[in-house]
């Protein structure tokens, strides 16, 4: 996530390494080597390997967070009796085991690498074992036969210690009264370096296939060199090489060969090329490249089709011609993904030639390996683009439909040379120099493990981290299934949330995270049921686009981090109550919900009224809406003479003021604005159409008004409004990030340590989207903001559908509603709440709506009240939320969704209050309604019996059936609302 000077944990003092060791139980010292450290550590057992018995969602379990060791002393068991992960430490470190202990479900099928680097144009691995003879499943015994990766980054140390602050929260406001910043739990440091390996066998990390070779002939297509000998389809008259005026695009039916080809000089040891295969959908006519001797060919061509022109929904993706036949399987059951750029290239290595491939930021597999004569000699011209089957160059008789695809870049390079290994020699004593740190983190009373990745660079010299997997899982078959008929939407994930502080551009966390958590096929696992190797079945955790970042000497650069809760039921639920568990712990400042007016107007006497109303009805924050006339960007001397003015006249009302900001959502100017890859301009490809892009002039500006706006005046919040989405930029020519690799991590950075900053100060963050783990407070509930224009009795049903759907997976807290006090964007008198005192009922009934179910609204208009009889009701309504201000914002059980037709209702949920639950019941009809309904209290903690009282009646005792239900008698009369206590 950042890059900084050291690591706290490698700079403590010995005293704190003391008191650490004796905190948990003499579980190490400092310093020593790890299997000295191992013998120190308490051999696991009790609840620590069979699981707690009591539920963690309704009780504080008893166990903590702890580091064990297995009675070998050859593993490391991090666990709290809800979860444990286990290490195997020699040859190598390993994840042989991540278990639900409460049933004791094992998630690891597959032994992988406890990370994967892409580190100066390496691809290397970090810890892990191999030679599993099974991927389904891993029996005990086979993890002695297990094998290191020799070129890996070996395990040498570990350390343990506390969980530390990812960055400051300054706690200025009312929060859950139960959260700690930072949470309680353990943290495990695991450093690994590389081994003695030679640089011919870094050769093999390499991704560059010019690495250690002289370059003899390069071609980046941007014009079309006439050393290129173009072959085209009679089949059409369109058929090209350079279709509309650009080199490299072949346009042709899909079953015809274009192609170019090159003469090779002497000397050519390898071949390459990279392909974007469009539209193109055919087999043996699939784009490829191929080498030619006198009397020999070798052809390797991706197939996306085959010859009937459809898409190829089969394991096998790669065609070869060894110079005899076409081998359509080549490298097994591969299932791999086209839609992105593949890189393709034939490696001679002496008799051999190494048919190889991989997507453009991925690694290189062998496909297939040809051996030649004896006598073959030299190749002597290389073919790239549609080859047709056996590279003949040959059309099928019945060529197909017109496809569009092309070829990018062609490079021949010679044998492995001496001079070239100097420089492979220089980055691995770099590499050598280098440590990888994995950190995982694991929280008392929840199953919920981080982890981390951090690269420390102990050398002279500049090292480049293009990209880290940071979390690598094969996971046991969830939904196994043969075939799925390409219906993505039918391939059901394992039970498992996995989700990273890299989120954006949604208001649901799998959406969110959709960048960062890959779900993929194990292609390795070729004895899954799917004969296609379909089934998601692994997860890779990674930025899709990485990082690319440089580390200067003595720097340390982390990864983002990451959070894992394997699911412990498939209750809808259950399984959002522990969602929301885990962001109480892990991102505390969602449980501050302010009560805060969004004002209409920024004028001094139209500010004063509404923070004067703020503090006679209890509300505690005044925000500057968007179309208030308030710019927080105008830097001029009134302008911040004004903004302190309304900050101290707040305040001395007991009241903190924020503003509106709009701004990825609209576009600044041509050079400042994301650039467009494919157009080098922008526009036609942005989230919101167009966009700033954060790193730009003006990006960077903006934010030193905002550092500046909140550092000067005193504005406690801020509602960021089209904050930043993911767009990556392709200019050169920002200040803040290089080009379009590094665009969109660059810009995250940007945005995420602002929140962070502001979370240090106590500025309150309303963001639309995802940003809860980098410091925002809440996001949307999920809305569509023309429905503010429907007619007040629609806006009643659809805020409580909002509700209800929006809160399954977050705390009430987390979620902001809309209350339309004045017109927003349409629906005339019958939309509105003004004049207020003429809809008296219908404004309680939406401020019970939202505040009954702890959702703090969009409370926008020029007031809140407009007589005395509307105050009373605003501050009565407050004055009940604040009363019951712990069970309100406590948990939702969700019961019966808001249709029109009857009673809805929602509960409030908390065992540690004296108010174990709160009921809230409404009537959208006509008719008094009266009737017995189920209330489920098992996540109330009552386990025998619940006394319950209507409003501020009696209390009355009810005994729990088998369910931990009660049936109740409710009575809500028409169009308004009831509410039960449940202790």
């Amino acid at each position: 996530m950042e890059i900084k000077k050291g690591h706290k944990h490698l700079t403590l003092a010995v005293f704190f390494h003391l008191m650490i060791s004796i905190f948990f139980s003499g579980q190490l010292a400092y310093g020593q080597h790890y299997k000295n450290k191992l013998q120190d550590l308490p051999i696991a057992n009790g609840a620590y390997l069979e699981g707690i018995q009591q539920d963690w969602l309704v009780n504080e379990p008893g166990e903590r967070a702890r580091i064990f060791r297995n009675s070998n002393n050859n593993e490391l068991i991090i666990s709290n009796g809800i979860i444990s992960r286990t290490f195997r430490l020699a040859p190598n470190a390993a994840t042989i085991s991540f278990k639900k202990l409460t049933n004791q479900e094992e998630l690891i099928r597959a032994v992988k690498p406890e990370a994967i680097l892409n580190i100066n144009n390496m691809a290397v691995e970090v810890g892990g074992l191999k030679g599993q003879p099974n991927l389904a499943f891993l029996y005990p015994d086979w993890v002695d036969n297990l094998t290191a990766n020799p070129l890996a980054f070996t395990f040498k140390d570990f350390s343990i210690g506390e969980p530390e602050k990812r960055f400051e929260w300054k706690r200025v406001r009312h929060h859950a009264p139960d959260a700690e910043w930072p949470p309680k739990g353990v943290h495990l440091q695991m450093d690994y370096q590389l081994n003695d390996i030679s640089s011919e066998d870094l050769l093999s990390l390499s991704q560059e296939s010019r690495a250690g070779r002289e370059v003899l002939f390069a071609d980046d297509f941007t014009s079309l060199s006439p050393k290129w000998k173009i072959r085209t389809s009679d089949s059409h008259p369109r058929s090209s090489f350079m279709n509309e005026g650009k080199p490299g695009e072949i346009y042709t039916p899909n079953n015809t060969a274009v192609y170019a080809e090159y003469a090779l000089p002497k000397g050519v040891a390898l071949v390459e090329t990279s392909i974007d295969i469009g539209t193109d959908v055919s087999g043996f006519w699939g784009p490829g490249i191929a080498l030619l001797w006198e009397n020999k060919t070798i052809k390797f061509n991706m197939r996306p089709g085959n010859e009937s022109g459809s898409k190829n929904k089969g394991p096998w993706r790669f065609t070869v011609f060894d110079g005899n036949k076409e081998n359509t399987r080549a490298g097994g059951k591969d299932n791999v993904n086209f839609d992105q750029t593949w890189l393709l290239r034939l490696r001679i290595e002496g008799s051999l030639v190494h048919c190889e491939a991989k997507p453009k930021k991925g690694s290189w597999k062998v496909y297939q390996t040809v051996e030649l004569e004896a006598d073959t000699g030299d190749p002597i011209a290389v073919r790239i683009g549609k080859l047709g089957r056996n590279a003949s160059g040959e059309d099928h008789q019945y060529p197909g439909e017109l496809v569009r695809l092309k070829v990018n870049h062609f490079g021949a390079y010679s044998d492995v040379d001496k001079a070239a290994l100097t420089k492979i020699t220089q980055k691995l004593e770099a590499l050598k120099q280098v440590t990888i740190s994995v950190h995982y983190e694991l929280y008392d009373g929840i199953p919920v493990l981080s982890k981390w990745v951090d690269v420390k660079n102990n050398s002279n010299e500049i090292i480049k981290v293009d990209n880290i997997i940071s979390e690598y899982l094969g996971i046991a078959d969830h939904d196994p299934y043969g075939g799925y008929r390409g219906r993505e939407d039918l391939k059901i994930k394992p039970n498992v949330h996995l989700e990273t502080e890299y989120a954006f551009s949604a208001m649901k966390a799998t959406v969110a995270n959709s960048s960062t958590v890959h779900w993929e096929s194990d292609q390795d696992y070729v004895t899954q049921i799917s004969w296609n190797q379909e089934i998601p079945n692994m997860v890779k955790v990674f930025p899709k686009f990485g990082y690319h970042q440089e580390v200067e000497p003595g720097e340390v650069f982390g990864s983002i981090r990451m959070f894992t809760l394997p699911y412990d039921s498939y209750d809808k639920e259950r399984n959002g109550l522990s969602l929301r568990k885990m962001y109480r712990t892990v991102a505390p400042w969602i449980t501050e919900n302010p009560m805060m007016f969004h004002i209409t107007r920024s004028g001094w006497e139209a500010f004063t009224t509404g923070v004067d109303q703020c503090a006679e009805v209890g509300y505690e924050m005044l925000n500057f809406s968007f179309g208030s006339g308030f710019n927080p960007e105008d830097e001029s001397e009134r302008n911040y003479e004004q903004m302190k003015k309304y900050a101290a006249y707040a305040d001395s009302k007991g009241i903190k003021i924020g503003t509106y900001s709009l701004l990825a959502s609209r576009s600044v100017s041509e050079k400042d604005d994301v650039i467009n890859p494919k157009t080098g301009k922008r526009g036609g490809f942005a989230t919101f159409g167009n966009s700033p892009c954060l790193a730009s002039e003006w990006g960077l500006d903006y934010f030193r008004k905002m550092y500046r706006m909140f550092s000067e005046t005193g504005f406690m919040t801020f509602t960021h409004d089209g904050n930043y989405p993911g767009d990556y930029c392709a200019s050169e020519s920002h200040p803040g990030h290089k080009n379009l690799d590094d665009s969109q991590y660059k810009q995250w950075r940007i945005i995420s340590d602002f929140y962070k900053w502001c979370k240090g100060r106590g500025v309150h963050l309303r963001v639309p989207d995802y940003y809860y783990l980098a410091g925002s407070n809440q996001n949307g509930v999920g809305y569509r903001e023309n429905n503010w224009s429907l007619p007040r009795r629609h806006q009643l049903i659809h805020t409580r559908q909002n509700i209800f759907d929006g809160t399954w997976e977050s705390a009430p807290s987390m979620r902001w509603s809309f209350i339309p006090l004045a017109q927003y964007h349409g629906g005339g008198a019958a939309a509105t709440i003004e004049p207020l005192n003429e809809h008296l009922d219908h404004y309680e009934m939406m401020l019970v709506s939202n505040i009954g179910m702890g959702i703090q609204s969009a409370l926008r208009g020029p007031r809140l009240y407009d007589t005395d009889e509307t105050k009373n009701m605003v501050k009565r309504v407050v004055g009940w939320y604040k009363q019951y201000r712990d069970i309100l914002e406590s948990d939702i059980i969700h019961i019966r969704r808001a249709d029109g037709r009857d009673i809805d209702y929602m509960m409030h949920v908390n065992p540690k209050l004296k108010e174990k639950g709160m009921l809230l019941v409404f009537n959208p009809t006509d008719n008094l309604i009266t009737k017995k309904i189920k209330v489920p209290l098992y996540y109330s903690g009552l386990t025998k019996e619940a006394k319950i009282r209507e409003q501020e009646g009696k209390l009355l005792t009810y005994q729990l059936n088998r369910e931990y239900e009660v049936e109740i008698e409710v009575t809500v009369r028409p169009n308004w609302y009831n509410w039960y206590v449940i202790e």
